[in-house]
Parts: structure tokens; C-alpha cells; sequence
């Protein structure tokens, strides 16, 4: 049975009213975990909406071979991990991660083995924003 085309726009703002209000947060560091574990589920299964309203228009995530990858080229990426991995759901952020809040804006440093990355976020209109990333392969 095909759905009345009204659903769809419905459904639509329905899902960006979500992520917006899933995205907002208080500005501490409890705020910032939150919105890394919302960050991290929209990646893994491919919440483009979360995803938009998360990332700053001019996100950059720099990988460890120094490529950089734009907001765009993240949530395709996003998109096809979600393809490849259905059903699959994030971790929370792990205890080796640490966050550092300065004014409006924090640091949050991942530690894992064999690599490191650090995200930078800032704090606007109620809710935080990732803006940069850059991760570092650790040579043993």
C-alpha cells in the first residue's frame, strides 16, 4: 500500500525535530560525552539529520595519512558504513577518552591502541557542534 504523500514531508521534519533535540545539550563536559555518543550512532547507522545539524557546515576530519574529508564525504561514509553494517549500534564513549571544556568551546582526545585522535567542538544555540578531527596512527 502506498503511503499519502504528506507522510513523507511529516516524517522528515519529524526526523530533524529528533535529531535537533537529541543534539541539545548543557555546556559542560557532560554535554560534550553526549554529544559524542550522538555523533557516534548517527555514524554507525547512518542518521544523515543527526549527522547535519551535529557537524558544522565546514567540518573537516583529517585522517591519519593527512587526508581530509568534508562534512560531506563523512556522512556518505556514514551512509555506506550504515549499508554495510545493519542493525549495528555505537559503543558509548570509552573511558580513555578524555574531554577538556574551554569557555565555549572543547577538546575531547581518544586513546586507543596504535592510535589517538582529538575532536574539537563549540557550543551555539544550545547544543554542541563538531568542527574539526584529526587522528594519528602511534607507531610502536
Amino acid at each position: 500500500m502506498k503511503k499519502p504523500a504528506f507522510l513523507i514531508p511529516l516524517a522528515m521534519a519529524l526526523i530533524v525535530a529528533r535529531a535537533a533535540a537529541g543534539a541539545s545539550a548543557s555546556a559542560d563536559a557532560a554535554g560534550v560525552r553526549a554529544a559524542e555518543n550522538l555523533w557516534s550512532e548517527a555514524f554507525i547507522t547512518g542518521d544523515t539529520a543527526t549527522l547535519e545539524g551535529l557537524l558544522d557546515p565546514h567540518y573537516i576530519s583529517t585522517g591519519a595519512t593527512g587526508k581530509p574529508r568534508s562534512k560531506d564525504q563523512i556522512i556518505a561514509l556514514a551512509n555506506a558504513y550504515a549499508k554495510a553494517h545493519p542493525g549495528e549500534h555505537a559503543k558509548p564513549l570509552p573511558p580513555t577518552s578524555t574531554i577538556r571544556v574551554i569557555g565555549n568551546a572543547a577538546v575531547v582526545q581518544h586513546q586507543n591502541p596504535g592510535d589517538t585522535s582529538v575532536d574539537v567542538f563549540y557550543f551555539r544555540d544550545g547544543r554542541w557542534h563538531a568542527w574539526y578531527s584529526q587522528h594519528t596512527k602511534i607507531s610502536d
